[in-house]
């Protein structure tokens, strides 16, 4: 590591935690491969993870994604030998007063890394956003669905100084996305994670190649479980497309988000084979050109976040937006009879039928 460290530009280190003997096997000549186009050496660190030390930055990036693929889940993890050189020596035994190991709760080490997000209490860094639907003859709305969402700023204070790391912080995201995932099949976990009602579809974040199970049946077909992805998968439209039809077959419905005024100009809104747009509201939304983009799609697909002042809420409610996230959204709402008793434990209220869009075909 130390030698490595003695010409850092650009180069990083890629750390592929333990797997099975069959699989460490082939991990180990991939990065074998993978040194002799980016660079570095193979080595084993003190938990018995397998590093690439030193490669290019780039090169290890797209091997990154080649073994989280692989493997089948998101756990490969690339540090940067310019930025996180302390944590760096810290994990290979050299500077052991640096990071100290910590239980969870408290400031984690990057050797201990994996281990501590597995033991981190999932309510501590959850965020629960509800969604409001409008009807179309007045601004008033109700709840109309839940979002589950890691949150960052969370999550990056209970890392400490590794929270500052942008591939720590996404690398920490994606290991509670995949654990949410597991506790909300958990009857138990998910009615303490959702609480007493659930308004609607549950929209949860979910790691890249996701493994779940069967939702229940919804309105328009879809499922009361939302899969939402990040708008870096529409760059693959084949792919996604495929990932749509592997959900919709277990019964989940298909969300992107994180589509910017700016990301208007770039993709063709209408064709992302999603069954809900996710849309961040700024007032470049409003521009003609963004407009133009939005009225090629059905407004029922869409979802408005970040309402959080009057001026998005009438500009969402203009263009016959139904559905909404944000606190001028939530403050529109109306009060919610109560829920229907079912007759089975756990069971959840049906949503509104005139408030839920249904997905597109």
């Amino acid at each position: 590591m130390r030698s490595a460290l003695r010409q850092p530009a650009g180069r990083v280190v890629l750390r592929v935690p333990v797997t099975a003997p069959y699989r460490r096997r082939v991990v180990r000549a991939l990065l074998q491969e993978g040194a002799l186009a980016a660079g570095g050496v193979v080595s084993e660190g003190p938990d018995g993870d397998l590093l690439l030390i030193g490669a290019e930055a780039a090169r290890a990036e797209r091997m990154r994604g080649l073994l989280d693929r692989m493997l089948g889940t998101a756990t490969t993890l690339v540090l940067s030998l310019e930025r996180d050189a302390d944590a760096l020596l810290a994990y290979a035994g050299l500077a052991p007063r640096l990071f100290q190991t910590h239980g969870a709760g408290s400031v984690p080490a990057l050797a201990g890394l994996d281990a501590w997000l597995r033991a981190l209490p999932l309510a501590s860094v959850l965020r629960r956003q509800i969604g409001m639907g409008f009807t179309p003859a007045d601004r008033r709305a109700r709840p109309a669905f839940l979002r589950l969402v890691v949150d960052r700023g969370a999550l990056s204070g209970r890392l400490g100084p590794l929270g500052t790391d942008a591939d720590v912080l996404e690398h920490g995201r994606r290991i509670l996305a995949g654990r949410l995932l597991q506790a909300i099949g958990d009857p138990a976990q998910g009615r303490a994670l959702i609480g007493p009602n659930l308004p609607g579809p549950l929209h949860l974040a979910v790691p890249p190649a996701p493994s779940v199970g069967r939702g229940a049946s919804g309105p328009g077909g879809g499922g009361m479980l939302v899969a939402t992805l990040g708008l870096e998968e529409a760059a693959h439209p084949e792919r996604l497309l495929a990932l749509r039809v592997g959900l919709a077959a277990q019964g989940w419905s298909l969300e992107i988000e994180g589509i910017s005024a700016a990301a208007l100009r770039l993709l063709k809104p209408e064709s992302l084979p999603a069954d809900w747009l996710r849309l961040m509201w700024s007032p470049a939304l409003a521009t003609p050109w963004a407009m133009d983009a939005l009225a090629r799609v059905d407004p029922a697909r869409l979802i408005l976040s970040g309402v959080e002042d009057e001026a998005a809420l009438a500009w969402g409610l203009r263009i016959g937006l139904r559905l909404m996230e944000g606190r001028a959204a939530e403050a529109a709402s109306v009060p919610l009879r109560p829920p229907a008793p079912t007759g089975r434990a756990g069971a959840v209220a049906r949503p509104d039928p005139a408030l839920q869009p249904r997905p597109a075909a």
